[in-house]
């Protein structure tokens, strides 16, 4: 039976995304340009200051969206894989891997590599070793961190060919402490380097400026695994929504699906927190949305709450840096002290403008249904 709420969502989903893409394109924080003349100039045969631009804001939009979308498909995922509306990507450990190898990164093109490497006894200048990787080299060793803790949890997680959804819960807390302990310990050993720390802090909160199409590319190789596992899994997490014996009892392999819904997961959270940094909220708080306005089964929510956290993901880049910019432009003539304000709240990173319109949100929904949950 065909959810009519769900396919009228799906379609205006679609077109947002669109839409938000293109003023994503369009808008930016040097002047405000029309959506057609962004297309015009990102499909121009000359070359130009304006044609790059352009091209650096749609990738910057690209990024966005894969990344939102990625991180809203890994929580719809994984609260079906876990039962339990609470339950987020960022519970598997791989936000903690990805944020330890990032850092790792940072300190070592920063010029601090080198007692870490002496120390595993290798040679060579580490700054030197990273640099081959040029503007990528923070997002690789971020997505190396993010799959070791991925291959750790399932390692830990295996026993006689069964997944244990207890221990993968209980491992990913345990890595996400350590991983914390180690950027905090190695945080505070390079407080001393102003220009390190600053980037350390702005990685932890995401950022999405100065991406190109190398990071776009990482984050939809990881979304588009991460969608190519719905038809495989989608129907089957329905059933496992009764517990895995009644599962089992209609012909679903429990082994097999929990296997690809965890790789899944941490193919979109690994490849999107790797390129953008650690964006809170999207993935616990996109699913319950599609289910308040839909309520899809999970192949629908799956795909649902992906075009939802695109969508989210790249209204926050199109209000922060192309409203908010032309706002405090037409402020500064009458309102100066108005007009800073909200320049500085342009200037926010995107992990913190979803935390501060999710935590709320969550709190208000948590209140509601504390009752049922």
């Amino acid at each position: 039976m065909v959810n009519k709420r769900a396919s009228i969502f799906f379609l205006v989903l679609i077109a947002a995304v669109a839409l938000l893409l293109v003023l994503a394109a369009a808008w930016g924080e040097t002047a405000l340009n029309s959506p057609l003349d962004a297309l015009r100039a990102l499909f121009s045969s000359e070359a130009g200051t304006t044609k790059t631009i352009f091209q650096l804001r749609l990738y910057r939009g690209l990024c966005a969206a894969g990344v939102g979308g990625s991180l809203a498909l890994g929580g719809a995922t994984a609260q079906g894989l876990f039962r339990n509306p609470l339950a987020d990507p960022s519970l598997l450990g791989v936000s903690g891997g990805a944020g330890l190898g990032a850092m790792l990164g940072i300190a070592i093109l920063g010029g601090h590599g080198a007692a870490l490497f002496s120390a595993f006894g290798a040679s060579g200048t580490p700054g030197d070793w990273l640099s081959v990787f040029g503007l990528m080299a923070i997002p690789s060793m971020a997505l190396i961190g993010a799959l070791a803790a991925s291959f750790v949890i399932y390692r830990w997680a295996v026993r006689q060919g069964q997944l244990s959804i207890s221990i993968i819960l209980l491992a990913g807390l345990a890595l996400n402490s350590l991983a914390g302990a180690a950027m905090a310990g190695l945080q505070t050993l390079l407080l001393d380097d102003v220009h390190v720390t600053r980037a350390i802090v702005s990685w932890g909160f995401g950022a999405l400026n100065d991406r190109g199409a190398g990071h776009a590319l990482i984050v939809w190789i990881g979304a588009a695994g991460a969608l190519a596992s719905i038809p495989l899994i989608g129907l089957e997490l329905d059933m496992l929504a009764s517990g895995d014996a009644d599962a089992e009892a209609l012909g679903a392999n429990t082994a097999r699906i929990k296997t690809l819904a965890l790789a899944a997961i941490a193919l979109s959270t690994a490849t999107a927190v790797s390129v953008c940094g650690q964006i809170a909220f999207v993935g616990l708080l996109v699913p319950h949305l599609v289910r308040r306005i839909a309520r899809p089964r999970h192949r629908s929510l799956m795909l649902l709450s992906f075009l939802t956290g695109a969508s989210l993901l790249l209204l926050v880049v199109v209000i922060q840096n192309g409203v908010l910019p032309e706002l405090s432009r037409r402020l500064v003539v009458e309102h100066e002290g108005a007009a800073r304000v909200v320049r500085q709240l342009a200037l926010m990173q995107p992990g913190v403008t979803t935390s501060l319109i999710g935590a709320p949100f969550f709190l208000v929904l948590l209140m509601r249904e504390r009752r049922r949950w």
